[in-house]
């Protein structure tokens, strides 16, 4: 049985993959436009051949990489919470006891995680290959931390929280835990419901 399948929470590698690439998919855009417009000068037609098309795609094959992986990231990012929707019979009723929004931690991330890999000079091997590991331990970061939820793209449409709370049926001892939800405005001693997407990371209805 793969690590996959034994991880009990909402949110997969896939899915966590997809919401990882969304996150990255202003830089993306960003990075494709500058690399378009630095080589703008190789896009002339040389006929269809193998030298022309190995130039083609030595050239600009990054940006198809770069718009495979962002309709990967709305494609992948829509199913999974499309699923988490489906599970709300599965969420828990729980008392808020103290909330701060998180909506704002979306801009330290751009600055923190986006724009320095956008900020480099020339477009080379040595540019896509820098970019392509910082990618790779961002993204080891992110799966394995409250980042995940820390989205510039999807709290444009989630509000983001995080929540002191305790169970209503059981009404023990009061936990934390940071929330995605639909709902933007979210007050102290508001009840709702939650689903457990990974480690202390809830969806709330």
């Amino acid at each position: 049985m793969s690590l996959e399948n034994k991880n009990p929470h909402l949110l997969k590698r896939h899915s966590l993959f997809a919401m990882f690439c969304l996150s990255y998919f202003p830089l993306f855009i960003l990075l494709s436009i500058k690399i378009f417009l630095a080589k703008l000068k190789y896009l002339n037609y040389g006929g269809f051949n193998r030298e022309s098309i190995w130039l083609f795609f030595r050239n600009y094959g990054f940006i198809f990489i770069l718009v495979f992986l962002s309709i990967y990231a709305f494609w992948g990012t829509a199913i999974t919470f499309k699923k988490i929707l489906k599970k709300k019979s599965n969420a828990f009723p729980v008392k808020i006891t103290a909330i701060k929004s998180k909506n704002e931690e979306a801009l330290s991330y751009l600055a923190t995680y986006v724009i320095p890999l956008l900020a480099q000079g020339n477009i080379g091997i040595f540019e896509y290959a820098t970019f392509i590991v910082l990618f790779i331990i961002y993204y080891k970061l992110y799966s394995t931390s409250n980042l995940i939820l820390i989205n510039p793209i999807l709290n444009m449409k989630y509000g983001l929280f995080d929540i002191n709370y305790f169970h209503i049926s059981q009404q023990k001892e009061t936990k934390n835990a940071l929330i995605i939800s639909n709902q933007k405005w979210i007050d102290e001693d508001d009840e709702i419901s939650i689903i457990k997407l990974s480690h202390r990371l809830y969806f709330a209805y």
